[in-house]
């Protein structure tokens, strides 16, 4: 009797997995920084706090283990009296695969930077992802 509730559980998970259209990926996001000027694709340095007078505001990370065709999804939020999106954007890793640096950015709005908190994630697009998250302030 038991061998045969183990036979109908393994058959099950294997009909489970063989129709399961996940997608799971090695590739994970590294040594996100937020930033007003970069050095090639990467920020020099991570910022908490930017200037209202910044033009551009950088994203960038290291993409790490990345087989051919990997996405990666850069949103940016504000936080005003509630958070909401202000963009976003999906870089594709094309042919090129092993580490690679990535970035994305937003210029600066033609009335300038609103005060306050901002968020950008940053995440591998597979089922797998744990999305990196940087907060920062514009002052």
């Amino acid at each position: 009797m038991k061998t045969l509730f183990y036979s109908m559980v393994a058959i099950t998970l294997l009909y489970a997995l063989n129709s399961c259209e996940c997608s799971v990926s090695t590739a994970r996001v590294t040594d996100a920084k937020v930033c007003t000027q970069l050095d090639g694709n990467l920020c020099t340095q991570d910022n908490e706090t930017l200037p209202a007078s910044a033009r551009e505001i950088y994203a960038s990370c290291t993409l790490k283990n990345a087989p051919e065709n990997t996405d990666v999804k850069f949103t940016w939020y504000y936080y005003g009296d509630t958070k909401f999106e202000i963009d976003n954007v999906i870089l594709s890793s094309g042919e090129n695969f092993g580490n690679l640096d990535m970035y994305s950015s937003l210029s600066r709005p033609n009335n300038g930077w609103p005060r306050g908190v901002y968020e950008v994630t940053i995440e591998v697009v597979t089922d797998n992802a744990k999305p990196v998250v940087k907060q920062f302030n514009i002052q």
